[in-house]
Parts: structure tokens; sequence; C-alpha cells
């Protein structure tokens, strides 16, 4: 399905990106997720009655784009480990929230051109401490990084493909593959009502709710089976969100790890 692309690349960029290393290289574009549990019911009539499986979709995604403001939470399979994300996005480029990762738990910002990440000691073992830089290495950063944020210029190493949930236009693009798109039944996701759509992608099953009430938003996108299972719900559509720099004392800047 389409680069509504929050799946396999997203998960492996983040990781890529807190453990210091650059990502986009490979970039695959057709993963509009999959998979949506919740209680489910035939509907005989919905707004989009007339409506093709693609049209459907295409409607959703303008509708993604033209927000101030949303939050995406989920869950995904990066590199055969578990990752969590909770995520506000204010804005194109603006964003915060928290990610999960080897068991530890990381604070993220991304503000002003920058983007910062904080966490505690299992998660930076996780992110830094993996195949290819030593144990002394990763201690010698995790250590520096102690209470801290690290911080880098959101441009550098292809930002947008580290991390596409900040920018709506890099997250919902337009992908010839939702023309195999097929109708399934209506669900429930959080008390919202949602028309759902399927499609395949080898062994992957992904589907993604667009909701029938209201704005036709996204409200929940999914894979199952594959390599990389995920699943991410979005709400919050046009909530305010507050975003601010953490405190310059407290942050500590990419070059100087890398150094």
């Amino acid at each position: 399905m389409t680069a509504r692309t929050l799946l396999g690349l997203s998960a492996l960029c983040v990781m890529a990106a807190v453990s210091l290393t650059a990502c986009g290289e490979g970039k695959n574009a057709d993963a509009r997720p999959a998979g949506a549990s919740g209680s489910v019911s035939a509907s005989p009539m919905t707004p989009f009655e007339s409506m093709a499986p693609a049209e459907i979709a295409e409607k959703s995604r303008l509708a993604m784009t033209k927000l101030r403001s949303f939050r995406i939470k989920g869950t995904a399979i990066a590199e055969g480990r578990a990752m969590t994300l909770d995520v506000a996005v204010a804005g194109k480029g603006d964003c915060l929230g928290t990610l999960g990762i080897g068991g530890g738990t990381g604070q993220v910002r991304w503000h002003g051109g920058y983007t910062y990440m904080k966490g505690d000691r299992k998660f930076w073992q996780a992110s830094v401490g993996k195949e290819g830089v030593s144990s002394q290495k990763t201690e010698t950063v995790v250590g520096l990084l102690a209470g801290r944020w690290l911080r880098k210029p959101a441009g550098s190493s292809g930002a947008d493909d580290e991390f596409p949930f900040c920018d709506t236009a890099v997250m919902f693009t337009k992908d010839a593959s939702d023309n195999s798109l097929t109708r399934g039944v209506d669900t429930d996701v959080n008390g919202m009502r949602g028309v759902t759509l399927t499609g395949k992608d080898g062994a992957a099953a992904r589907t993604l709710v667009v909701a029938t009430e209201g704005q036709p938003y996204d409200l929940r996108m999914s894979v199952e089976g594959g390599k990389e299972p995920q699943t991410f719900e979005f709400s919050g559509f046009n909530k305010p969100v507050t975003l601010t720099p953490p405190p310059t004392k407290n942050v500590i800047d990419m070059d100087k790890l890398q150094g």
C-alpha cells in the first residue's frame, strides 16, 4: 500500500537516528499500514457508499495533509526488536513524544530546525549498542548522554527519512498501489466509526481504517504478518500542541559524540 509509510522504514530509521548513524537508503514507498481490531459490523450505507476504495484512500490522504496537528501512537517490530511510539505532531517539522526501545524509554522533540532526544540508560544502550559499535564506546556515549538531550540539525543525515512522523508531506504521499485496495467491514477505533480498506504485500496484510464521521481522517494503519508487524492509531486531530526546546544547559550536540 502506500507511503502513508510509517512502517518498516520509519521504525528502522528511528533507531538509526538515535544510534548516531544515517538512514535513508533503500527507501520503499509501499508501506501503507494494516490491521484493524475492535467491534465490527456490516454497514449497508456509509458516506463512502458510492466511492471506490482507492477514492476513499485518496480522500483520507488529502485530509491528513491538511491537519494542523494530530497524535500518532503505536507499536512495531524493527530489526527483531519491539518499539513503541507516542508522538504529537504540531505542523511541518515540529513534534514531541516518547519512544520505547529495548526496555528503555526516550523523549523526543523536533523543533526549530533541530532534533532532540533524551532517554534512560536502557534506551541509549539499545539505540547505540548495536552491531559494529564496541561496548566501550557504547558505555562512553551512554555516560555522556545521562540526563541530557542529544541535539542534531533536523536537516542532517536526511532527518525526514529518519523520522517521517513530523512531516505530513512525507508521511502521506500518494501511492499507485492504492488502486488495488479492497473494502472490508466497518469498525470502531477508539469510539470513532470507520471504513476498513485492505491490501496485500507478500505475506503481509495491510489495513487502513478511515473515519466515516466528520472529516475522513485515518484512524488506524497496521500490518499483520511478514517480518515487521506494526500498528499505528491516530487521534487528537487539530488539538493544540505546546512545544518548546529543552534547556540549553542540558543539551549536548551530535558532533561532540562523533568527534
